[in-house]
């Protein structure tokens, strides 16, 4: 089973790697997504096995990363959308790069997390950098 989960993890991470390269915001938050579900069922059932409310508090942490990433099909960026855009995205961003330098940290401290999660979760933390940037710079297209 942990195998799968490694390789479920590692997809994600390459489906972000994808998404930054193509500027895809679905396919971004697609990749958060699923990592995120992943780790909330793996969580809670642990929490069920032990009944550590630790694992119940990092389920709920990571449901806030699953909250932030819930994809949303919207239209082409607008100047005005924009405006909006460039104050939520980097809040969002900074967000997940936290939950998942936290991910980095926690799995460093338990045995029962592959140390293999503890470098996936230190590039999920790196990569929101990237739309950031795009947004902020001006990279991402928006239209009049």
């Amino acid at each position: 089973m942990e195998t799968i989960k490694i390789i479920i993890f590692s997809l994600c991470i390459l489906v972000v790697f994808y998404s930054i390269i193509k500027k895809n915001r679905i396919y971004f938050n697609y990749g958060y997504l699923i990592i995120g579900l992943l780790i909330i069922f793996d969580q809670i059932s642990i929490y069920i096995e032990n009944l550590d409310p630790l694992n119940l508090a990092i389920a709920c942490l990571w449901l806030i990363q699953v909250i932030l990433v819930i994809p949303n099909r919207l239209p082409p960026l607008t100047q005005d959308g924009s405006v909006v855009a460039k104050s939520a995205v980097p809040k969002i961003m900074i967000s997940l790069s936290i939950i998942n330098f936290f991910g980095a940290f926690y799995a460093s401290q338990v045995d029962y997390i592959p140390s293999a999660a503890v470098y996936g979760h230190v590039i999920l933390g790196l990569l929101p950098i990237f739309p950031a940037y795009f947004l902020l710079t001006g990279k991402i297209e928006t239209i009049d």
